[in-house]
């Protein structure tokens, strides 16, 4: 509902890329919030950068930057779209239920570098700073791919090389090289495309799309490098659009399966470190001798296979064994790795069959001639038993059974990976969903709290307190007291200085406009902190009581309200995503609302009253900036006409009458709360500057009455709520008086009857 609050961040600091130009967000932190931004994976600005925010997409590029220290954090990859308040409640604190920063997105870790120091990154954003400490959030594409790669230029910060597989006790089964294959393994090409046709930011988005298959072909990267460099050529030249994260693709893919690559990635894993720890599959390069010939060339095989003696496949085994049962999650998990195990001990029994088959004969009583756990025929020596299986198993089945064997295990384990992975975000989603619960049941907590008070303290006697009410009065309508949202009804009464308890509303109500009408007070649109209404109430001051009138055509907040000729005019407001210049005017005796001459602009958060027979609408924001014009429409004329300008763009402020003048005081600039003062002669037609007020605030409920102005309450800061009034007149100025009935409230109205 905070789309326009007034935030820290000026309009100025705005970019403004077109989506397709957008190549990355850098979003901001402090170092109370940065834990909150990592572990609930979620990046957040004040509502004003929504316009770009808006932009991002799932896959591309995120930087997270600490105001304090000034580093640069990476590397962050967008998981959803940028949407406003994904979670309303995020970063806000005991002053403010509301998150400030709603235009937000969720993020996943792509990989984890350290943070970077400003000197290291200044100079690729050096286009960006307009200001010796600031610069713009929106990077472009050449922008993006400079800070990667700077990025990439670090060492991450929880990377750790893989150790090189031991050669002293391996015995290394070769093919001749006229019986060599390539693993029937997916094409890297076809792999790459298919995975940038699901994202088009980032080839690993999906990974385990197309890379998971090449976890065992160690040597596919090196045999065809250039196949690939061929590959990523003729991408280029055919125009299609090259992804922002092209140029890590070479470390995330070296690192895709190391368990310390990703913290997120260690869970999600778990069935490829049970797999490597069962067999270990290498790349060789260099000279072997061959057992059968006595020769010695260089071998550059698609895969090699190490194999242990018989006490260490044993030993691994083993172990595989021992974590399969005891990591195992569910029965299904389970199954499934046992499977794998199966499968991990046949392919270790025929790899040494054929180990022994092609080296020289050994002792017929040595342990090594029958692999354990599989008994061989007592009347075979070995040198029968290899000459047998030399005769019926030929190198190339030998090297397709083992290619089989590997995709099977790299499919099993693709499975388990993506049932993890929806465990785990259903995980997230419960604990989202148990967490929002909690808060709402809080707030609710807080409304009975305060419904009870109303009721024990003053229900009982609301009927000799109507009639005993001070006239005439300041009645102030719902709003927000720091603690809850209000549905109440008080009058004040600043002589005595009381405020008496009335009947409240059917439901809270801030952000909404009132207007009085004889003796009747009519609020309409706002909304409770979590949705618009566009619901009408009428509070009848002899009954003490609330009836329900016909709604307005649309749900709005933010509005501005006055009462023309026994009319009641809605003026402009808006949902949150768009600005109204709409006015609708309600006849109680017909029972309806009509749809009047609309604005010259659209206007959120404006001021408007009425003076002389004529309705004056001045400020408010127009869903890019806050602006400084005024208009007025004369029910005579049947439109609106263009007035003077004011000197300050201002939103969320208050337009009141005072003798035959208008006074917009306080409001939002774009930049800050101001406490400045403009008044509007109608008979010179131009705006002078008058007394500023004591301090700044915005969303306070202004009145008039016996020759004075009271300011009540408001919005000092984007999380300071005020519990002060001021009061204006014209021979003494301002005066700030200590009254101690009202308490903090804000997002109020108020009217005089």
């Amino acid at each position: 509902m905070q789309t326009h609050h007034p935030n820290s961040q000026s309009a100025i600091q705005i970019r403004n890329l077109p989506e397709k130009q957008l190549g990355a967000v850098i979003f901001g932190c402090k170092p109370e919030t940065i834990e909150e931004c990592l572990t609930k994976q979620l990046f957040g600005l004040p509502s004003i950068h929504y316009s770009y925010v808006k932009h991002v997409k799932p896959g591309m590029p995120l930087f997270l930057f600490n105001y304090i220290d000034r580093r640069l954090h990476g590397l962050f990859e967008a998981a959803s779209p940028g949407q406003m308040s994904i979670d309303p409640y995020a970063w806000s604190n005991e002053d403010s239920l509301k998150t400030p920063f709603p235009a937000q997105v969720r993020v996943c870790t792509k990989i984890k570098y350290p943070p970077m120091l400003e000197s290291r990154y200044k100079t690729v954003l050096s286009k960006n700073y307009y200001d010796r400490h600031l610069f713009y959030f929106e990077l472009d594409h050449a922008q993006a791919k400079a800070l990667i790669s700077l990025f990439k230029s670090l060492a991450p910060a929880n990377f750790n090389r893989v150790p090189a597989v031991s050669s002293k006790q391996s015995i290394v089964l070769s093919l001749s090289p006229s019986k060599r294959k390539t693993p029937a393994l997916p094409d890297p090409k076809k792999v790459k495309a298919k995975s940038k046709d699901i994202n088009p930011f980032s080839i690993l988005s999906n990974a385990s799309d197309g890379v998971l298959d090449n976890w065992a072909d160690s040597d596919v990267e090196n045999a065809s490098v250039s196949e690939n460099s061929r590959s990523d050529t003729d991408e280029k030249e055919s125009g299609e659009p090259v992804s922002d994260w092209e140029d890590l693709d070479d470390n995330v893919l070296q690192n895709q399966f190391s368990p310390h690559s990703n913290p997120d990635e260690v869970s999600q894993n778990s069935s490829y470190k049970t797999v490597c720890q069962g067999m270990e599959l290498a790349e060789w390069n260099h000279a072997v001798s061959d057992p059968v010939n006595g020769e010695r060339h260089n071998v550059e095989e698609g895969m090699l296979v190490n194999l242990h003696n018989e006490h260490t496949d044993a030993g691994s085994v083993g172990k595989i064994d021992s974590e399969v049962h005891n990591n195992s999650d569910s029965i299904e998990l389970q199954h499934e790795r046992q499977t794998i195990l199966k499968k991990l001990k046949e392919l270790s029994f025929i790899r040494q069959q054929a180990a022994l088959s092609s080296q020289d004969p050994v002792d017929p009583c040595s342990d090594q001639c029958v692999p354990e756990g599989k008994p061989v025929n007592a009347n075979f020596s070995c040198d029968t038993f290899g000459a047998t299986l030399e005769d019926t198993i030929s190198p190339e089945e030998r090297h397709r059974y083992y290619a089989e064997i590997i995709a099977d295990l790299a499919k099993r384990a693709e499975a388990l990976e993506k049932k993890q992975n929806m465990s785990d975000q259903d995980i997230l989603f419960l604990r989202e969903v148990v967490k929002d619960s909690g808060r709402k049941v809080q707030q609710l907590e807080y409304l009975v709290d305060e419904l009870q008070f109303k009721f024990d303290s003053s229900l009982s006697h609301l009927g000799s307190m109507c009639d005993n009410l001070t006239k005439p009065s300041i009645f102030l309508i719902g709003g927000y007291n720091s603690v809850t949202w209000l549905s109440s009804l008080d009058s004040f009464s600043p002589e005595k200085d009381i405020l008496v308890g009335l009947t409240p509303m059917s439901s809270a109500r801030s952000y909404a406009s009132a207007a009085a009408l004889d003796g009747h007070i009519f609020a309409f649109g706002g909304g409770d902190g979590m949705s618009w209404y566009n619901t009408v109430e009428c509070y009848s001051s002899r009954n003490n009581e609330w009836t329900e009138c016909p709604s307005l055509n649309r749900k709005k907040g933010s509005l501005a309200g006055t009462s023309l000729n026994s009319k009641i005019y809605a003026i402009g407001g808006g949902d949150g995503n768009e600005t109204y210049s709409e006015v609708e005017v309600f006849d109680p005796y017909l029972g309806k609302w009509i749809c009047g001459p609309s604005m010259l602009v659209s206007r959120f958060a404006l001021g408007a009253t009425e003076l002389n027979g004529t309705i004056y609408a001045a400020g408010g924001y127009d869903g890019s900036m806050y602006l400084q014009s005024a208009e007025r429409y004369d029910q005579r004329e049947g439109v609106w006409v263009r007035l003077p300008s004011m000197n300050t763009r201002r939103g969320c402020h208050t337009l009141t009458v005072l003798g035959e003048s208008l006074y917009a005081m306080g409001g939002y600039n774009g930049d800050r709360m101001v406490s400045c003062v403009e008044i509007y002669d109608p008979r010179l037609n131009a705006w002078r500057m008058g007394d500023p007020m004591s301090s700044p605030r915005g969303y306070a409920a202004a009145v008039s009455l016996d020759g004075s102005v009271y300011l009540i309450g408001g919005l000092q800061s984007n999380v300071q709520i005020l519990d002060t009034v001021e009061v204006y007149s014209v021979s003494s100025g301002w005066s700030a008086l200590g009254f101690s009935s009202l308490g903090k409230r804000t997002f109020a109205s108020a009217v005089v009857m």
